[in-house]
């Protein structure tokens, strides 16, 4: 997990975030992210801001349920779990 986050300016809460989830192989599996992008992007991007996901084939998605680290760890254990049974 490569993980950034940008913290306000009075330290307190994470203004922007990106989570990204790699394999053993350093291959990338999924990019939670939480930031608005610029103005100039094309409403195909934005339509997700500020929470979104991004797949290992390049697709967005809305993310609507995994917007705090917590949840996301959690997500990626329990699908871990699924592989394994």
């Amino acid at each position: 997990m490569y993980c950034v986050e940008e913290i306000d300016r009075n330290g307190g809460f994470i203004e922007l975030y990106w989570y990204d989830w790699y394999d053993d192989q350093k291959e990338l599996i999924m990019k939670f992210h939480a930031h608005y992008h610029p103005d100039e992007t094309p409403a195909n991007i934005t339509m997700y801001d500020p929470f979104h996901i991004h797949t290992a084939n390049e697709r967005r998605l809305n993310n609507e349920k995994f917007q705090e680290l917590y949840m996301i760890l959690e997500f990626i254990r329990l699908r871990n779990i699924s592989i394994k049974l």
